[in-house]
């Protein structure tokens, strides 16, 4: 049998229905808020950050980490600039630090020229005189040092006067006979007594009448005779002792020009043209007078006298040369 003719089946669409489809679909359109009811309540606003309080937080966060490494960056600098430093010289160089950042810590070295320090046993104005200085003050009446304790020139003076004729000049106030000659390779003061020039007895005075407790030595030579010379010291007023030396004695005395009282006397073999040492020294009341260092004349005085300027003077016909001449503290 053959098969029959398919017959299209016509559904039946009812009018005015539309067919929706069961599976929902999703709205491409956002829900609007709608506004309140007209008379509802207003509902509170989310409120808003405070820029303020935010740049306060950052900053209690980060501002310590900033000084912390603004700290860091200032020491690294202060000990790179530290070590670019160069030592003076004499001194060895380090670097410590502070809060204040690195500095140079300088150590000096020992027995070093160049650290203004001048070393005992170590340095001398001849060796280093850039730490120890030339104390030497070119005179002949001061002993000169060097302090290592003090670090200072010590100039202590331990002579009134001293002369020894040898630049040709004395500071002695010459008499009209008096010169500065030679005699055999040494400078003398040259001393005649003899009468020339309606001059007899030739004198002078040198020192200051306050030169106080001091010691006198002096080298003499008799010439042509035994007349000799006076010496004077402790001579203020109308007071001082006197040496007197000639005709083979020596004498001492005391008192003024116009009165001498004669103290003590002993003999003595002077010869002509031969040199003495001539010395005196006052201990508290004792008085002594050497000859080439030994004591010829002792004296006890109970009215010493320890000041006044000296006095030089020739006797008559006496003729002395002087060289040598010393008054020490």
């Amino acid at each position: 049998m053959a098969d029959a003719p398919r017959v299209p089946v016509v559904q039946e669409v009812k009018p005015g229905v539309k067919e929706v489809s069961q599976t929902p679909q999703q709205s491409s359109i956002e829900p609007q808020t709608l506004p309140p009811p007209a008379g509802g309540p207003t509902p509170p606003k989310k409120p808003k950050k405070s820029k303020t309080k935010k740049f306060i937080k950052y900053l209690v966060i980060f501002l310590p980490i900033l000084i912390v490494v603004a700290y860091g960056i200032f020491i690294a600098i202060t000990y790179i600039n530290c070590n670019k430093i160069t030592p003076k010289a004499c001194e060895m160089g380090r670097c410590g630090f502070s809060l204040s950042g690195f500095y140079l810590i300088s150590d000096l070295k020992t027995d070093c020229c160049g650290n203004t320090l001048c070393e005992e046993g170590q340095e001398t104005n001849s060796d280093c005189p850039t730490d120890c200085p030339d104390c030497d003050d070119n005179s002949r009446l001061t002993v000169d040092s060097f302090s290592y304790e003090t670090q200072k020139c010590e100039n202590i003076a331990t002579h009134y006067f001293i002369e020894d004729f040898e630049e040709g000049k004395t500071a002695i106030d010459k008499k009209v006979n008096w010169n500065i000659i030679d005699d055999q390779g040494n400078k003398v003061l040259d001393c005649p007594g003899k009468k020339i020039n309606g001059v007899e007895n030739d004198w002078a005075n040198f020192g200051k009448a306050d030169w106080a407790n001091y010691e006198t030595e002096l080298s003499f030579k008799l010439t042509e005779n035994l007349e000799g010379f006076g010496f004077h010291f402790f001579s203020k007023g109308e007071q001082g002792y006197i040496v007197d030396i000639r005709d083979r004695k020596i004498t001492l005395k005391k008192g003024s020009q116009q009165g001498r009282e004669e103290i003590i006397l002993e003999p003595f073999d002077f010869k002509l043209d031969e040199w003495y040492v001539l010395k005196t020294k006052v201990s508290g009341s004792v008085v002594n007078i050497y000859i080439n260092n030994t004591v010829v004349l002792e004296y006890t005085d109970g009215q010493p006298l320890d000041t006044g300027q000296l006095r030089i003077e020739t006797f008559g016909d006496g003729h002395v040369r002087l060289d040598d001449i010393s008054i020490q503290i």
